[in-house]
Order: structure tokens, then C-alpha cells, then sequence
């Protein structure tokens, strides 16, 4: 079986997934992505590399299979491909979200690119799968999303396995400037969703900065991870930039530049999150997550 990866963000499940589809028999998989040269300098890709080719992404391939490799199954994590890849495709979507509502009406476009090269979704359809990760995932995409039951399995989470099994640290060392054997690291991790992450409860520069005043007394190290650099204020990012660089044991981490956290909840002792997906996949770890909830009322309209 041939199986052709198209990824919008190459990490989490889609990489564990792979990882998985490696060690099955007469199994090729190859993955067009952005950029596999900045991929091939992840820390994950270094501790725990992958076989399949990886292919740079530009608009070729955004009609096509890579020539001379016919696909069976197309597998996506967001956007769909312009034209068909494969006889066959999966949905592999890129988180178990908090944010929504991923209705029928949001996911117009997904539904019609996906109904332009594979068929109707909504009705049964041997030629696509949507994998959803547990029944309250099954019962969002059915009830809500508008996919038909027929359409989606349950298939669980790739990652979760990979974030259940016990790592040793020291193995690890090298990717950290500071101690993650000896000392206690946190993990912040907000989404982009909600702008600046305290900024409902006052200055957002003076509250990262009394955490991270916080963190380095309690000898404590902080690994600093947001979203896409773009989804922010440039004045922002600066900002942050600026206020990290006084601090030797915390490093600031955006998604753009380092698209994998594996590793990062991995070697964390608890995160601090507002409503990002990533606490999905923390809880699997066992370890403590502490939410901020992310805006000053519960009923402001963009909160679902």
C-alpha cells in the first residue's frame, strides 16, 4: 500500500501516525510538507527519525502525487489537495480542539474540496474516512460537522500511545540549554485564538514577566510555546522576544519555526494553557495542566 501524507502541520498525530505505518510490511508512505529541510532540524526528527521521504510542498503537488509514486490513500490534517491523489483519503484533522464550532457552515470549504475529489462526505462514501480520536470526537463530527456516521472511526490517537511511553530524560539533554534532568520545567503553551494570553486581566508583558520572575526563583525552567508567529502583532512578538532574552532558563518556541512539541510535553513537569488543543494531548502524558480561562466574562460571543 502506498500512502501519501499532505500536511498542512506535520507533528502531533500525523507524525506519530507515520511513525506507525513504518513498521507495517509493504507499507510506502511519503509526506509533502512546507519545508522538510527545517523539518530535518527538529530535535524529534534527530531523537526519533522517520524513513519516508519528505517532499517539499508547492503547487505541483498541490494537483498531483509526486511522479511515479501512485498513491492508495491520500491522508490529510487540514487542507485538501486541488485535484485527487489518491482512489482513496483519510482526514486525520490537526487537533482535538477546544475552539469551534466546526459546524457545517464552518467547514463549507472542507466539505466542498473534499466533495470536488472524493465525493459526498455527508452521505456514505466508501472512498473517505474521518478519524476521530474517542465518542465525544465521533458524536462532534457526526452531529455537528455534518459527516456521515458510515464516515468516521474510531480510530483513537497515535500520539497519545507515543506520549504514554516513559522517556529518559538524559537521552534528551541535548536539545535544552538548560537542565530538564534536575530541575522541574514548565510548559506554557497558549493558543492564538484569544490575542495576548493575560491581557483580560492587565498588562500582558507585566504578567509574563512576574511568571517568569516566578519560575527563575523557583529554579524552575520554562519552555515558552505559541502558535504561527504570524497570527500575532509584530509589536507583539518583539515584546515577548525581548522579555525572554533576560532569562537563561526559559527559550521561547513558535510553531512556525518549531512545528513539533513531542519532545516538549514530553520533558515538561506540568503545563500552563488557556484553551489550546494541546492540553489534549498533554492530558495524555498524566501529568498536571493548569488552564487560564481566556477571556474576563463567560459570555463574551466568541466564546462557544
Amino acid at each position: 500500500m502506498n500512502i501519501l501524507v499532505y500536511a498542512t502541520t506535520f507533528g502531533a498525530d500525523l507524525l506519530s501516525t507515520v511513525r506507525y505505518l513504518e513498521t507495517k510490511d509493504g507499507v510506502q508512505v511519503k509526506v509533502i510538507l512546507d519545508d522538510p529541510e527545517s523539518f530535518k532540524t527538529e530535535p524529534i526528527y534527530q531523537f526519533k527519525p522517520i524513513q519516508s521521504e519528505l517532499i517539499k510542498k508547492n503547487l505541483i503537488r498541490s494537483w498531483s502525487a509526486p511522479r511515479g509514486f501512485k498513491a492508495d490513500v491520500t491522508i490529510m490534517d487540514n487542507w485538501v489537495p486541488l485535484r485527487k491523489t489518491s482512489p482513496k483519503a483519510m482526514m486525520l484533522w490537526h487537533g482535538c480542539g477546544w475552539k469551534g464550532p466546526h459546524d457545517v457552515e464552518e467547514f463549507k470549504w472542507l466539505h466542498r474540496e473534499l466533495r470536488k475529489n472524493w465525493g459526498d462526505t455527508m452521505q456514505p462514501n466508501p472512498d473517505f474516512i474521518w478519524q476521530c480520536y474517542g465518542p465525544p470526537d465521533f458524536k462532534h463530527r457526526t452531529e455537528v460537522s455534518g459527516f456521515h456516521p458510515e464516515n468516521c472511526k474510531l480510530l483513537g490517537s497515535a500520539s497519545h500511545d507515543e506520549l504514554r511511553e516513559p522517556i529518559d530524560k538524559s537521552e534528551v539533554q541535548p536539545f535544552y540549554p538548560f537542565d530538564v534532568i534536575n530541575r522541574k520545567t514548565l510548559l506554557i503553551a497558549p493558543t492564538w485564538h484569544y490575542g495576548e494570553v493575560f491581557a483580560h486581566w492587565g498588562n500582558d508583558e507585566q504578567i509574563f514577566q512576574s511568571l517568569l520572575d516566578y519560575a527563575d526563583q523557583q529554579g524552575i525552567n520554562v519552555i515558552l510555546r505559541f502558535h504561527d508567529s504570524y497570527r500575532y502583532d509584530k509589536a507583539y512578538v518583539k515584546k515577548i522576544k525581548t522579555l525572554v532574552a533576560g532569562y537563561k532558563n526559559t527559550i521561547l518556541k513558535f510553531k512556525d519555526d518549531h512545528p513539533d512539541n513531542l519532545l516538549d510535553l514530553q520533558v515538561s513537569d506540568i503545563l500552563l494553557t488557556n484553551f489550546s488543543s494541546i492540553a489534549s494531548r498533554y492530558y495524555a502524558t498524566g501529568k498536571p495542566a493548569l488552564h487560564i480561562y481566556p477571556v474576563k466574562h463567560e459570555d463574551e460571543e466568541f466564546m462557544w
